[in-house]
């Protein structure tokens, strides 16, 4: 959880920490809310309606595990140079992602597409890291949903 210190936060309808008065008044939003993850929450109940909720937690323990293994190979691929991994990497990521509700994530591997079938390795390696950090913060949105 990330705190912040303002009332904007209160009329965005962030929740209030009770016990905190003496330093004004502090909020606490998620790392999702903080960066502006895109997670389609209705894929996600869909999910859990069509499989069950304990059959749910394993299809997205195993999403997360893949998706950290293709993050990988793809900071590989990247190393080496080789766009024609990247694109593959970048494209089941992409699968991975969708399937799951993760939007930002599947739209950022999308432009990550993008920059292999142009070759700009330069552009590409910044799309990586943000696929990287939206990634993460995805995974834990989803995480922090089920907590």
């Amino acid at each position: 959880m990330i705190t912040l210190f303002s009332d904007f936060y209160a009329s965005l309808g962030f929740a209030r920490v009770k016990g905190k008065e003496e330093m004004g008044q502090i909020y606490q939003i998620c790392a999702a809310q903080a960066v502006g993850v895109g997670v389609d929450y209705e894929v996600i109940r869909n999910l859990k309606t069509a499989v069950g909720e304990a059959e749910y937690e394993e299809i997205a323990e195993q999403a997360a595990f893949k998706l950290a293994d293709r993050l990988g190979r793809l900071d590989r691929a990247l190393r080496e140079a080789d766009l024609t991994m990247c694109y593959r990497h970048a494209l089941n990521i992409c699968g991975i992602a969708s399937q799951i509700g993760l939007v930002d994530v599947a739209r950022v591997s999308s432009d990550v597409m993008t920059c292999t079938r142009e070759g700009n390795m330069e552009a590409l390696s910044a799309v990586i890291g943000r696929l990287n950090r939206v990634a993460e913060a995805s995974l834990f949105s989803v995480f922090e949903l089920e907590a």
